[in-house]
């Protein structure tokens, strides 16, 4: 049984632009595009956690990953310089478990988006070592001063919750979106060759449309916590950055407690560019891709905005081929 004051000394994912990643591990990175930005080492080592009050309850595991997976892709779409007053998250289709992140007891309980965002990448690094869900409540601290609180929580009726939207200037809950749309059936590690699978998310605040085209690369197995360890490291990323600004950059979030794993993204050659939300809802439906028919393997996506190819992501393991893929690579 773990130690109700255990640390949580599990390394956190190195996030960092293209450009800072060492050789070693530059076998995705596009050499004529890193992206200029200064390193980004994510979480300050001044911020920690540990758990606080020990859960004795075993959650759901599946719902534990993804109500993460929802908590990282609604704070990146917030200011990371501001705060949120007492949050809960839980993921449509996968509702047995919900977490709660709050600041200090105090007059509003307000906490950090980045320490929020920095607590869900170390709780996440947790979750994925031990590989269960229990009903912990883990603090949050800077400098040894407790700024926040995760709980995790069973909920009561999980089957009578009505997904609603709580995302300001992204897809109108994109969860809930992609819970309707991905396919439960005919869809299998056994019969993807050569076979695209394509999602079409309707875009509520701008009237345009994105579409996500997927490609699993069966002949690369990955596990699940190496993929969602990636997830979570390229969610953590980009929260950085206001959801609507636009990058020409490669980026690449790696996760060094599953070495040679990684979230590589890239703007397609030509492009415009990528607005950072649309790297945000790639990683979130990705999640619910791989999830749902278990497929735990690298997996190429390609984002389109109105029918045009604007970037691509790569969930990878070794030295996989760069994921700028040819145009017609994608094609169904």
């Amino acid at each position: 049984m773990l130690n109700p004051l255990l640390p949580v000394l599990l390394a956190v994912s190195a996030i960092r632009p293209a450009s800072a990643i060492p050789p070693s591990t530059t076998h995705p990175i596009d050499a004529n595009n890193p992206t200029q930005t200064p390193n980004l080492n994510a979480i300050d080592p001044r911020f920690n956690g540990h758990v606080a009050i020990q859960g004795r309850q075993i959650l759901d595991l599946d719902s534990g990953l993804m109500a993460l997976t929802k908590m990282l892709h609604r704070l990146s779409s917030s200011d990371y310089n501001s705060a949120i007053g007492p949050t809960a998250y839980t993921a449509s289709g996968y509702t047995s478990v919900s977490i709660e992140v709050r600041g200090v007891p105090g007059p509003r309980r307000d906490i950090p988006v980045k320490y929020a965002i920095w607590g869900a990448s170390r709780v996440g690094e947790y979750i994925l070592h031990w590989q269960e869900v229990r009903n912990h409540v883990f603090a949050l601290t800077w400098e040894r001063t407790v700024v926040g609180y995760m709980e995790f929580k069973r909920t009561p009726n999980p089957l009578s919750r009505v997904p609603g939207s709580d995302s300001k200037g992204q897809i109108g809950d994109v969860d809930s979106i992609l819970n309707a749309q991905l396919p439960r059936t005919d869809i299998t590690s056994q019969n993807l060759d050569e076979k695209n699978i394509t999602l079409s998310l309707p875009l509520l605040d701008d009237d345009r449309e994105m579409t996500l085209q997927y490609r699993v690369l069966n002949d690369h197995p990955m596990t699940k916590w190496e993929l969602f360890a990636n997830i979570y490291a390229i969610l953590a990323l980009i929260g950085q950055f206001p959801p609507r600004q636009r990058t020409t950059d490669s980026w690449m979030a790696t996760s060094v407690i599953f070495p040679g794993t990684y979230y590589f993204f890239t703007p397609i050659a030509g492009s415009s560019g990528v607005e950072f939300r649309y790297i945000a809802d790639a990683a979130m439906s990705t999640a619910y891709f791989i999830l749902r028919r278990e497929l735990f393997f690298s997996v190429l996506v390609r984002v389109l905005l109105d029918k045009n190819a604007i970037g691509q992501g790569l969930i990878g393991k070794g030295d996989l081929p760069h994921p700028t893929l040819p145009a017609g690579s994608l094609r169904g």
